[in-house]
């Protein structure tokens, strides 16, 4: 039976595995540069490959197993920490779904 505490801790690894599939089949829709590293200057450095975009979900991935296996080491009286590590990667992983959505969705 699923609770609570398992659904937040595979949202993350399910956010990413369906951008990873997403990627797969907006492929063909998509433009062969797409605009992901904003934090560097304006233009040519700015832009990525398609395959690039993956960067985004294994990024979620690793985070969020990280987080899980740090939390898997942690005395069971150490809940209150356990929970931060789970609400983090909760929380990274939907603000890196929304930054993939709103790249994605600029050109569909």
């Amino acid at each position: 039976m699923l609770t609570t505490q398992k659904i937040v801790i595979f949202t993350p690894l399910i956010l990413a595995c369906l951008m990873a599939i997403l990627t797969y089949f907006l492929g063909n829709f998509l433009p062969p540069k797409l605009p992901l590293f904003y934090s560097l200057p304006w233009g040519d450095d700015q832009l990525a490959g398609k395959s690039q975009l993956l960067i985004i979900p294994t990024s979620i991935a690793l985070i969020a197993l990280f987080n899980l296996i740090i939390s898997w080491q942690l005395h069971a009286s150490q809940v209150f920490f356990k929970r931060v590590l789970t609400l983090s990667s909760l929380l990274v992983s939907l603000i890196l779904t929304i930054t993939f959505m709103k790249i994605v969705l600029i050109f569909l």
